[in-house]
């Protein structure tokens, strides 16, 4: 399965990055803040549901049940990622910034392809670990998980210890505090729990990519 997570978050991280960054397509259509905040981005839609499968299928079940992976701050980031994903994906209701999913579900998703690897050989899966080791330092393979390791530290580093918090303080606190202002009916009807929660949550993962980074 980590080669399977490791495809799909290359799928999202490409279509992330090209949406976000590389398209003008979008500039008319999500130029205020309520737009943003309000319309529905096809693509930005399916990055959330997808991210809602990773969380509910696999990440936060195998947080509960592989104690290696059983550490209460990632599981609370799992289980928060979930609502998150599930509210711009439009589980429970009407999608909920679905555009920023863009980058959210998407671009930051870069720094999921090294992990992968690195997880692969963490010397909390004893069995790669000593394989990893029995091949010595001068090994291909050694090269390789130190390759990807400063590959995931830089990522990391510059996507979700810079990037993500800038994002999350420049761009999407202040379009869902000015669509929240709104009256129902110019927020066409989505709830401020939702809003108020998505914020929440982001505001708390920006504070802990910045501990991790």
């Amino acid at each position: 399965m980590t080669h399977t997570h490791k495809y799909i978050a290359a799928y999202m991280a490409y279509q992330g990055i090209m949406a976000w960054y590389f398209s003008d397509a979008d500039s008319d259509t999500f130029d205020t803040p309520s737009d943003r905040i309000l319309k529905i981005h096809p693509l930005g839609v399916q990055l959330s549901e997808i991210a809602v499968g990773m969380q509910l299928f696999w990440d936060t079940p195998l947080g509960f049940i592989i104690p290696a992976l059983n550490d209460p701050l990632k599981l609370a980031h799992h289980i928060g990622m979930f609502l998150t994903a599930a509210q711009s994906a439009g589980s429970f209701g009407r999608p909920v910034g679905s555009y920023h999913a863009l980058f959210y579900m998407g671009a930051v998703e870069l720094s999921t392809i090294p992990l992968t690897f690195v997880d692969i050989f963490n010397p909390k899966h004893k069995p790669w670990f000593e394989y990893m080791k029995s091949k010595g330092p001068s090994s291909m393979l050694h090269s390789f998980n130190t390759f990807t390791r400063v590959a995931f530290a830089l990522c990391f580093l510059v996507l979700r210890g810079i990037i993500f918090p800038y994002e999350v303080f420049t761009r999407w606190v202040p379009d869902i505090l000015h669509t929240a202002s709104l009256s129902p009916s110019e927020r066409e009807g989505t709830s401020l729990p939702s809003m108020y929660l998505v914020l929440s949550t982001s505001i708390l993962f920006s504070l802990l990519q910045i501990k991790w980074a």
